[in-house]
């Protein structure tokens, strides 16, 4: 993994040397503070993140390169749940151990882009986000940025072929390496190593209608498997030939485009199938579904309305070898909320003069995803939903933004409404419930540097 790192920084450093008259700089910072914690996390108290990095592009004929890094600091009561019941992204750690007041974390998304004919192939450390939605139950954005190689190939005007291969982070210490990183001075963790592999085929047989088909593979215990190096090989029965020791998804999502700029979308993803038990009870089939609607320039022009119900099934995402679980540093990788949930959101963005204006409301609704209820999977032993309880939350924002006179200085100006009944639902069956009303004020900076 280091290996990467490095070869991927030496890389980025050599072009943006050679091709300099083509490279952007451009400074990133920004602060941002909620009075009342917003949905970061379910207690009441005040919050300020803040941060500051770097950014930088370049682009030729065949090449491109662009690095977001930024370091991030946070002010306030908060603790290491912060965004776990939130769909922001989420962070790769929370750092309490500076001799400072507060948290520090870090975000970096870094890629470097090859142009071969119609083939660009991908390398660096970012995210994904598959599908139609404004959020996603397949692969989505919540997890943390992770290496990845990849590319993506237009076979035809209307035909696509997408693939990628990454490396996460399974927070499973490796006791076999525990020893080389542990001493009287300071002690490290390894993880075993955690991979995923994924392909998918994008297609638009009518100008109306886009369909997407996705297979993804979690693998692990060892660092590279070269049966999931083959794009165009289905996963599922490499998986059977390797000893069935992976966790297979599927899933598609498809988009219909209507008259008046306003469109139908749909996804539906597959963690298990067994076909003899779909209208039984007691089933190893679990699925997740999203259904959504939008529409451009409703009641008013340059204005985008947005609704979507997002449920997942109470098992999805989970292995019965914790190992193969979807997640990257505790994130799902799909859907953001995880297993066992459902949302509800509404989204309206609509231009008034100079100023941007979002509504926005949510409502979540997540079940306890135990151990108990995991291992009940894989012995047909069913789990009603909510059998143990559910965490509630209901969130209404209005937020206004304004850029300035200054290129890239922007002002952003909110308030929102956050309701949390039995947050921090664990198996000891502890219930925290809040009710917050937070005004937010922030400032974003982000200028470029042309060379």
């Amino acid at each position: 993994m280091i290996t990467i790192k490095r070869y991927f920084f030496y890389s980025l450093f050599t072009f943006t040397i050679i091709y300099s008259n083509n490279l952007k700089v451009k400074p990133i910072m920004y602060a941002l503070h909620s009075s009342n914690g917003s949905d970061w996390i379910y207690e009441s108290t005040p919050i300020t993140s803040f941060g500051g990095g770097l950014g930088v592009e370049f682009n030729n004929r065949s090449w491109s390169i662009m690095v977001d890094y930024l370091q991030l600091g946070f002010l306030g009561d908060i603790n290491q749940e912060l965004y776990e019941f939130s769909s922001k992204k989420g962070l790769p750690y929370l750092d309490d151990s500076k001799d400072a007041d507060g948290y520090w974390s870090e975000y970096l998304k870094a890629k470097i882009t090859y142009k071969l004919n119609s083939i660009n192939f991908h390398f660096g450390i970012f995210d994904r986000k598959w599908g139609f939605g404004k959020n996603a139950i397949h692969i989505s954005n919540k997890a943390p940025s992770y290496p990845q190689f990849g590319f993506d190939w237009i076979i035809k005007d209307n035909l696509s072929l997408i693939y990628f291969h990454g490396f996460l982070h399974s927070d499973i210490p490796d006791s076999s390496r525990a020893n080389f990183y542990n001493n009287e001075i300071s002690e490290r963790v390894l993880n075993v190593s955690r991979n995923i592999a994924s392909h998918r085929v994008q297609w638009s047989p009518t100008k109306n209608l886009e369909l997407g088909f996705n297979e993804t593979v979690i693998y692990a215990t060892r660092e590279l498997d070269i049966h999931y190096l083959v794009p165009f090989a289905p996963f599922y029965p490499i998986e059977n030939y390797l000893g069935d020791t992976d966790n297979i998804q599927m899933g598609f999502d498809l988009n219909l485009k209507f008259k008046n700029n306003q469109a139908l979308y749909f996804g539906f993803f597959m963690d298990e199938l067994t076909p003899e038990w779909i209208f039984k009870s007691k089933n190893h089939n679990w699925f997740a579904y999203q259904i959504g609607y939008n529409k451009s320039n409703i009641f008013l022009q340059n204005s985008y309305f947005n609704l979507e119900y997002n449920w997942t099934d109470q098992r999805i995402y989970k292995h019965k070898y914790e190992i193969n679980d979807f997640y990257s540093h505790g994130y799902p990788l799909g859907f953001w909320a995880g297993p066992h949930a459902e949302e509800l959101l509404i989204n309206y963005f609509f231009k008034l003069n100079d100023y941007d204006i979002e509504i926005d409301y949510s409502y979540v609704k997540r079940g306890l995803v135990s151990n108990l209820l995991v291992d009940g999977n894989y012995n047909d032993t069913y789990q009603k939903r909510y059998r143990d309880g559910f965490t509630l939350r209901n969130y209404y924002s209005i937020k206004i933004k304004r850029g300035s006179r200054v290129k890239g200085l922007e002002y952003v100006l909110g308030i929102n409404q956050t309701n949390f009944d039995n947050n921090g639902l664990t198996d000891d069956y502890n219930y925290v419930s809040s009710d917050k009303l937070s005004l937010e004020l922030g400032i974003f900076y982000n200028f470029e540097i042309t060379h």
